[in-house]
């Protein structure tokens, strides 16, 4: 879902990341499945939200090291309960079935994530909300590729999905003047250009993955990014 990101984060968040990344996917897939009732399902989104709120006692389990490494790194089990809203959603018989329910779960998801991969880099709350839009626009755009039954309720064309990305890209590209570290706004810059390019190339019909010149253009325009874009400052200054 999520995984590429690990790579603007230090090796020592690595394995944490690989984990909460599980954790969003295993949860999507499980309660988006139609093989359980949704009654079993919400049950099961009871009892998972009741053992995140206390220390889990099966040790070994992706939950049980969630907990232990979120304790360490100082960071709120909130990021843990916020997916929980989106996963009731999709445990619904009925799917998400409007365009608003498929953006509340896009950004329930997206949101703690996007979050998590700030306070780990230590930069500030401004830069919330457009690395959530970056997020977004990479949970949407995987869904188009995939053709995901999570998309195909909703009956729009493929277009409509690749505008609505587009838009989130717009919104996500504050990210490069808020980032406080050089390195984080150069690897941002890359995410944001590889995304820009897949888009172009679903909306010509070309192949989804990116090819040798599609990585120099990508490359050439983030270094054109990290150079030309200034950081804008986020406090008021006084008179």
């Amino acid at each position: 879902m999520f995984e590429e990101y690990k790579k603007i984060l230090k090796s020592e968040y690595h394995l944490l990341w690989d984990d909460y990344c599980r954790y969003l996917r295993l949860g999507q897939e499980h309660f988006a499945s139609a093989n359980k009732s949704e009654m079993l399902k919400h049950e099961e989104l009871r009892l998972l939200e009741k053992a995140i709120l206390k220390d889990f006692s099966l040790t070994g389990t992706l939950l049980s090291c969630l907990q232990k490494a979120f304790i360490k790194h100082n960071l709120s089990l909130y990021l843990l309960l916020e997916p929980l809203q989106a996963w009731r959603l999709l445990a619904s018989d009925k799917g998400t079935i409007t365009e608003d329910q498929v953006t509340e779960v896009v950004s329930r998801l997206a949101s703690p994530a996007a979050r998590m991969l700030m306070v780990l880099n230590d930069e500030n709350p401004s830069t919330y909300l457009p690395i959530t839009a970056l997020l977004s626009a990479q949970f949407l755009i995987e869904a188009v590729q995939s053709d995901s039954a999570f998309l195909y309720k909703i009956k729009k064309k493929r277009r409509f999905w690749l505008g609505k990305i587009r838009g989130l890209l717009d919104n996500a590209l504050v990210i490069l003047t808020v980032v406080n570290s050089k390195r984080l706004k150069y690897l941002l810059a890359l995410r944001l250009n590889v995304l820009a390019v897949q888009i172009g190339n679903m909306l010509n019909n070309k192949q989804y993955h990116l090819e040798w010149l599609d990585r120099v253009k990508i490359f050439l325009y983030s270094l054109y990014q990290f150079i030309k874009i200034r950081k804008r400052t986020t406090q008021t200054k006084g008179l």
